[in-house]
């Protein structure tokens, strides 16, 4: 007994060594760690982007946006991921095949004796029936039908959740396309526009330093003075203000379509702006059917009804008894064993019978989610014909208000003439002329912005109709090609304005 607790001692000794080793203390990371993965990480962010080359045009820019945009890329790996559930799902319907080996040795022979139960008597002399040392191996393949059902049930919902992910992408390439649609029009105006006002500014602050000199040197009443000081400083502020609308536009397409910030760049600018654009022509009938067959909130919600309903199957599936069908084969080199080869095949039933009171319940929870799937779609669904309405309206309003803009615009140019020519002809003042440059510019910046509007209200009607603007197959083309295939799908921002067409959408 006392070499028993003796090598026990040892044993517990050798094990608290062991665990002692194994302990885990927080490690934390180290600044140049951090500072080594944020590099990585800035270099990832840019990596194996094509070159911007010339001027950016706005196919070219939805195309860098479907490529590399961050938010695109990463629905592109949740995608390949649910494919890899889907791969696993499917090999879980196959049967268990173990492959089992086995290495045993011992100090001394394993022996045993045995005992009359009616005497009580030792009736056989210790004898042995197993090597010390020997070795085993078992192949054994277990298949259980209830399982196999429940799997394949589930690979089923697996499927339709690729399907999903796929549907998920189609909204974030839509949603990219209208964001960088809106953007580029603003990134447009902002380069047409902000080297026009910078000189404006110049001019005003140069007729702002002046009439101070002249006060200062009392050559002009005071307030006459104090009046022409105010008026261009109010010149100056609105000139700022409207600069801050547009200081920033190109830097929000950067984002959108993963350009490094600060990277300068111009953009296409060779669109005339005084060309009203047609009205949609499709009847609104026709846009709410073709949103209701398109968008992907919906086919999703129609993806998710089937898995809602295979969720009722498998809840039934779980309440039937499981039979478990056993082959396997078998090797032993015991010397002492007669047959050391041999297989077996059998099979086994089993039933959890607590499956019988919970299935019930999970039965009716799965149909209670089918209800609540049901009422979402249709929720969905009044949504999408609310939105397509809404982004029609929208559309014709911001259409109607680029035209106000417009005329507005030429209106202040005539005015402008007219100043113009009272300067040359000396009958005119410095501050009127300043005046009329803010007006023309805010004027313009008002047909631009309006122009920009009307684009995004366009893009609100692609996008209430879930119209894809490039097939999935082509996100592998470079740029240029990507563009080009763009440019034929929906011809985007051309002469010919909103055109929609629902065959070719179809």
């Amino acid at each position: 007994m006392s070499k028993f607790f003796k090598g026990l001692r040892w044993q517990v000794v050798v094990l608290a060594a062991f665990v002692s080793g194994c302990a885990v203390v927080p490690h934390e990371i180290t600044p140049e760690e951090y500072s080594e993965r944020l590099d990585a990480d800035l270099i990832a962010l840019f990596a194996n982007q094509e070159p911007l080359e010339g001027p950016l045009s706005l196919y070219e820019a939805v195309a860098r946006a479907i490529k590399y945009n961050l938010d695109h890329r990463l629905k592109l790996m949740e995608d390949a991921l649910s494919l890899g559930q889907l791969e696993v799902a499917r090999y879980d319907m196959l049967p268990e095949l173990v492959a089992d080996a086995g290495y045993s040795w011992r100090n001394n022979s394993y022996g045993a004796s045995s005992q009359s139960l009616i005497t009580n008597t030792q009736s056989l002399e210790p004898s042995t029936s197993q090597d010390r040392i020997g070795d085993t191996a078992n192949l054994t393949m277990v298949w259980n039908v209830l399982d196999f059902g429940v799997s394949y049930i589930h690979a089923k919902q697996q499927a339709d959740q690729v399907l999903i992910g796929n549907e998920r992408r189609r909204k974030v390439v839509q949603n990219i396309v209208q964001d960088v649609r809106y953007a580029y029009w603003r990134a447009v105006s902002a380069q047409r526009l902000l080297p026009k006002m910078d000189a404006l500014l110049q001019n005003a602050q140069a007729a702002l330093q002046r009439t101070r000199m002249l006060e200062k040197l009392q050559l002009q009443p005071p307030m006459q003075a104090l009046n022409y000081q105010k008026a261009l400083l109010e010149v100056i502020r609105q000139m700022w203000q409207l600069r801050q609308d547009l200081a920033t536009a190109k830097t929000e397409l950067s984002a959108l379509i993963d350009l490094e910030p600060g990277t300068e760049y111009e953009v296409v600018d060779d669109e005339p702006m005084q060309d009203l654009p047609p009205p949609i022509m499709v009847p609104i009938e026709e846009l709410e059917d073709l949103a209701l067959h398109n968008r992907p909130e919906l086919i999703e919600e129609h993806y998710q009804a089937r898995i809602s309903a295979l969720e009722v199957k498998k809840a039934m599936v779980r309440m039937l008894p499981g039979l478990d069908l056993t082959l396997s084969t078998h090797t032993d080199s015991n010397q002492y064993v007669y047959n050391d080869k041999w297989s077996k095949a059998g099979y086994g039933l089993s039933w959890n019978l607590f499956k019988l009171f919970s299935g019930p319940a999970e039965i009716r929870l799965a149909k209670v989610q089918q209800s609540v799937d049901d009422l979402r779609r249709l929720s969905l669904s009044m949504a999408i014909l609310t939105q397509v309405n809404l982004s029609y309206q929208r559309f014709h309003l911001a259409r109607k208000s680029f035209e106000v803009s417009r005329d507005l615009m030429l209106v202040e140019n005539r005015i402008q003439d007219q100043l113009e020519a009272q300067k040359l002809a000396q009958t005119g003042n410095e501050l009127d002329m300043i005046r009329s440059q803010a007006s023309a510019l805010a004027m313009e910046m008002q047909r631009d912005l309006g122009h920009a509007e009307m684009q995004h209200a366009l893009g609100q009607v692609h996008n209430s109709l879930g119209i894809d603007p490039v097939d999935a197959t082509v996100t592998a083309q470079d740029v240029k090609v990507l563009a080009a295939s763009i440019e034929t799908r929906l011809s985007i921002g051309g002469p010919a304005g909103p055109v929609v067409d629902v065959e070719q959408v179809n």
